[in-house]
């Protein structure tokens, strides 16, 4: 990878949910630091689905406005922006050069669950922001204490597997690129080892758990908190992954660094999984 200085700001909106929110805390910095230009915009609501987006769009035509929107320039939140929007009115709001997508974090091991909403979706910005690329943001598995997996039936990996092809098949079938997020926490997880125990995460990028003995029953733990949404390790791994695909930058040369809250060793091994995951 090189780092590429862009003379015009690359524009990207996300259409999505708390998977790419996510992606709003360290994008905008990492990208000032390292002198390229950006402008992202974000629409939000939380676990919304392809389903649930394209409901919205056609919602739109009454003046629904669902959305959460934030966006950022050169690094910082633009407080003028509108706080509420829909799909159709924030595609046409600037000229995008990229637009994001992603399946509901629950519905994106189900391959069915692509059909026809993404279908629906891609044909509309492909209207309404002709000169926008769209591309996929492939989301990741949960860690093995979200009790979903257990009712699913699959596991961690079987999550993984699952919803790769899911999302591979999705964007093949429309011509898009995917951001290969999913891939960079699996590879964290490889690389780092991550090593669950009944008590610690051990180190992933996923979750943000507290362990809570069990009254009466020592080395027994029950737990508390979120455990499928992106933890600080894990936001500054999202950024670093869609500012190395979409810039072909080389973030091991990033200058911002969560210290504070990661450690800069934690940061400048993110900073290396982010770059294999884009290769």
């Amino acid at each position: 990878m090189t780092n590429i200085v862009a003379a015009t700001a690359l524009k990207i909106l996300m259409i999505g949910n708390s998977f790419s929110i996510s992606n709003v805390h360290n994008m905008p910095q990492i990208c000032d630091s390292m002198g390229l230009k950006l402008e992202l915009g974000s629409l939000y609501i939380g676990g919304c689905t392809l389903k649930r987006h394209w409901k919205n769009v056609e919602d739109a035509k009454d003046g629904f406005a669902p959305y959460g929107y934030r966006l950022y320039i050169d690094g910082k939140r633009v407080e003028s922006a509108p706080d509420k929007t829909n799909i159709p009115e924030a595609l046409k709001a600037r000229k995008w050069d990229i637009v994001t997508i992603q399946q509901g974090s629950h519905e994106s091991w189900r391959p069915e669950s692509y059909s026809p909403y993404g279908d629906n979706l891609v044909k509309t910005i492909r209207e309404l922001c002709p000169t926008a690329e769209i591309v996929v943001q492939e989301t990741w598995s949960y860690t093995p204490w979200d009790v979903r997996l257990k009712k699913w039936g699959i596991d961690q990996n079987e999550m993984y597997d699952k919803l790769h092809d899911a999302y591979a098949a999705f964007a093949a079938k429309h011509g898009l690129r995917v951001i290969p997020m999913g891939k960079a926490v699996q590879l964290w997880r490889k690389t780092l080892p991550v090593k669950y125990t009944a008590d610690s995460i051990g180190g992933d990028v996923v979750g943000s758990l507290k362990f809570i003995p069990v009254k009466g029953k020592p080395g027994e733990f029950t737990t508390d908190g979120d455990p499928f949404h992106l933890n600080n390790r894990g936001q500054y791994l999202q950024s670093l992954v869609w500012t190395a695909y979409l810039f072909k930058a080389d973030v091991t040369k990033c200058p911002f660094l969560r210290e504070k809250t990661i450690g800069e060793e934690n940061c400048r091994l993110l900073q290396k999984v982010a770059c294999e995951a884009c290769k």
